[in-house]
């Protein structure tokens, strides 16, 4: 336990319940975000069905293309979250769609073409040929991707179809998606909320139902916690299953490989299988989805919180019955449930930080591309942006700060909790095998106030967690709260068990609903 640490989140604690949740709620009232219904019911299949559509002739791919298209700019209007576009390409790419499937067998499209004809999204992290690729950035303002990133690659040869780009916090490094190239992106639930980051933009157009699907990143929560702001479903695969390459930021060490992962975000469990699957490449073999499950056979684990720490902001009631609701319906079912009161989750914070501090040369926001070579100061930036005179923006100046002079833990301090870290990582192993999985919350609350997140650092560790120790995790979504914001967790298993936390996404989906238009 590291007391500077633990007296910094009491601090955050204290100015989160007492000054800024109420300021913030003065400042920003409730502002209900009128999304458009959706009126046609194309809008509401799955991209497996979708694609089954397409290619048994019963509808274009030209006519999704451009049901997205229209359903994007109009949500787009609201929520603010399309950095870049290709419609016109997109709308091209359905029409030799459609001739294929005018000259090709469905059967023979199944195999080798699995999206044919589907539009996607993408988190504009993630490279897409031709569009921007600035992680907001005003120092790659004018940066436009050479080539497809993996995974984008990966998804167009199965014959899916990228839309457009979506916003990010600058250099992902936020859980907020705001910076100065394109702005705020609003939550499509409640506008005076964040749709969270670094996949913010991709979550809220998934969210908002202009979206089916999308590729984002997540190093510390970037998929899930946005999945949880906007009632979706988002999967952390495995360390190094999907592929990082065409990711910025990029960091060669091989510890920071293993942290950042690019999975799937959808509006329907379903499609994590084949989005995992074709995302994943040579290395789907390793993760044996394709071998039957039998979710009466998987042991649950759970936890509520990280224990007996009063530095971290407690979890929100409706989150943790969510929680309770899926623990009883598998209960009831039969199931093996058990608390896992062997697992010691008390420094968890302090493991994530020792552990992240091992990557060497990580991306640096302040010395990028500095012609003078001079790195700019995190201090003097972050006075400058309080008066609107940075380029930057103030989350990743911050932790920026921490970085530098190690705020946190002192780097002679995080040396003594590796052997712990690698410890509780080994037991978790040993507790879920190869049919256990772990229901954990995602976030301390929903979805939160803009700049609110400033403040809600101490939830770092429920997914962090599992970012530096290589687990998949995927946030299933459980309808609404009391506000009308979306709540849920997430569930994790051991390394390459990936399967696992889709089968509970499907069964959860089944019995509580899974996604909720915003209204």
């Amino acid at each position: 336990m590291e007391l500077l640490l633990r007296f910094a989140g009491i601090i955050a604690r204290f100015l989160n319940f007492f000054i800024v949740v109420p300021l913030l709620s003065f400042l920003y009232p409730k502002e209900k975000a009128n999304i458009p219904k959706i009126t046609n019911d194309l809008l509401k299949v799955s991209a497996v069905d979708l694609a089954e559509k397409i290619r048994n002739k019963e509808v274009k791919s030209e006519t999704i293309v451009k049901l997205y298209i229209e359903r994007l700019r109009a949500v787009n209007k609201i929520v603010n979250a399309v950095v870049d576009e290709r419609y016109n390409e997109a709308l091209e790419d359905a029409k030799k769609a459609d001739q294929m499937c005018e000259t090709m067998t469905p059967l023979y499209l199944l195999q080798n073409y699995p999206l044919l004809g589907v539009p996607f999204t993408v988190k504009e992290s993630i490279a897409v040929k031709g569009l921007m690729h600035t992680a907001g950035s005003m120092a790659r303002l004018h940066e436009k991707a050479d080539k497809d990133s993996e995974s984008v690659r990966l998804l167009r040869a199965a014959g899916g179809i990228p839309l457009c780009v979506s916003n990010t916090p600058e250099w992902c490094m936020a859980w907020e998606s705001y910076n100065h190239i394109t702005g705020r992106t609003l939550n499509p639930y409640d506008l005076s909320r964040t749709a969270g980051g670094s996949s913010g933009g991709e979550a809220a157009l998934i969210g908002a139902g202009a979206s089916l699907f999308g590729p984002g990143s997540d190093i510390g929560g970037s998929i899930r916690i946005p999945a949880l702001f906007t009632g979706i479903f988002g999967h952390k695969p495995t360390s190094s299953v999907i592929s990082i390459d065409g990711h910025f930021p990029y960091c060669k060490d091989p510890h920071f490989q293993n942290y950042l992962a690019v999975g799937p975000m959808c509006r329907y469990a379903k499609d994590l299988y084949p989005l995992v699957q074709i995302m994943s490449g040579e290395n789907a073999k390793k993760l044996r989805l394709d071998e039957p499950i039998l979710t009466k056979d998987i042991k649950i684990f759970f936890k509520e919180d990280v224990g007996n720490n009063f530095s971290c902001i407690p979890i929100d009631a409706e989150i943790r019955n969510s929680m309770k609701r899926a623990l009883d319906h598998f209960q009831s079912n039969g199931l093996s449930v058990q608390r896992a009161t062997s697992l010691d989750l008390t420094d968890a914070f302090e493991m994530c930080v020792a552990l992240l501090m091992e990557v060497q040369n990580l991306p640096d926001l302040l010395g990028y591309q500095k012609e003078n070579k001079v790195r700019d100061n995190a201090l003097v930036e972050m006075a400058k942006c309080l008066i609107g005179r940075s380029q930057y923006t103030f989350a990743p100046l911050s932790l920026a700060f921490l970085n530098d002079n190690r705020v946190m833990i002192p780097e002679q301090k995080c040396k003594k909790y590796l052997p712990a870290a690698r410890k509780l990582r080994q037991q978790f192993i040993d507790l879920l095998g190869e049919d256990g999985v772990f229901f954990y919350p995602t976030y301390c609350k929903p979805a939160v106030r803009h700049y609110e997140s400033l403040t809600t650092l101490s939830a770092v560790p429920y997914t962090k967690l599992f970012n530096v120790f290589g687990f998949p995790a995927c946030h299933v979504p459980m309808g609404l709260n009391s506000e009308g914001l979306p709540i849920g967790f997430q569930v994790v298993a051991a390394p390459y068990q990936d399967r696992l936390c889709l089968a509970m996404a499907v069964e959860l989906e089944h019995a509580f609903g899974g996604w909720v238009p915003p209204s």
